[in-house]
């Protein structure tokens, strides 16, 4: 570690700080964590060095830096929370995972936009305790943290909640729900859930949910989902569905079926 790093973080020299921000990652302890925190929130400093502030915590290799983080998660200024969830990203552990999880219902929708990806890029460390709270947040009232949990249901291959999603599917009195859930069925496969998606893609009364049905049923690559898509050609009259459903079947012509 060079000399000086906190000093090079406090520099009004954007090349010096920039170079010790890289630098910090490598670096241990609570001054460094204090120096990096107060970066990504300085009002002085432009976003791309407080995106790297935010970063350069993640990436500590003690828990000073992740921990300064996800106290910034709950910090007043939904700016800084949107920086904290961005840099938890770089330290994927079911610890953040919970963390990140939280801010899914967050009222900022950016914030929770900004977790969400953070969580689609840390599936593999999601542990039955992440599962567990992730089916809590799709019975939660914000129909805005139903959605989020619903594809993480579908991109963790979180086979045990198939069933939660297919009743939200079906069910959900808001749209955007039932249009992740029936994505995130497509995700987990299985015969049940192609019967789901079928009534979902010729009966939900919202054309942008039909469309993400038709969409999973040919992702779901199952011995019927050419015919159902045949259909939905034929009998839905939004041509934003159909083109849907033309262009899962082109897929899945071009790609072969899966066994059921």
């Amino acid at each position: 570690m060079g000399e000086g790093l906190l000093e090079r973080l406090a520099s009004g020299d954007a090349e010096v700080r920039n170079e010790a921000i890289a630098e910090a990652t490598e670096a241990r302890g609570e001054e460094v964590a204090e120096a990096l925190a107060g970066l990504m929130t300085s009002p002085d400093v432009g976003t791309p060095a407080r995106t790297a502030s935010a970063q350069a915590l993640a990436r500590m290799p003690d828990e000073a830096g992740v921990a300064r983080l996800k106290t910034l998660l709950g910090h007043d200024d939904p700016e800084f929370r949107v920086l904290a969830a961005s840099g938890l990203e770089f330290h994927p552990d079911p610890a953040t995972v919970g963390a990140l999880l939280d801010a899914l219902i967050d009222p900022v929708n950016k914030v929770r936009n900004v977790a969400e990806r953070s969580l689609l890029a840390m599936t593999c460390v999601f542990t039955d305790e992440s599962h567990l709270r992730i089916a809590e947040l799709l019975d939660h009232p914000v129909p805005l943290t139903r959605s989020p949990a619903a594809r993480l249901v579908g991109a963790a291959e979180i086979g045990s909640l198939s069933g939660r999603l297919a009743e939200m599917a079906v069910g959900d009195d808001e749209w955007l729900p039932r249009v992740w859930s029936s994505r995130a069925l497509g995700e987990l496969g299985g015969s049940d859930n192609l019967k789901v998606l079928e009534q979902v893609a010729t009966a939900d009364e919202k054309n942008r949910v039909r469309a993400a049905a038709v969409e999973a049923i040919g992702e779901l690559r199952a011995d019927r989902s050419e015919e159902i898509l045949r259909a939905v050609i034929e009998s839905d009259s939004d041509e934003g569905v159909k083109r849907a459903a033309e262009e899962a079947l082109e897929d899945l012509q071009r790609g072969g079926f899966d066994d059921e």
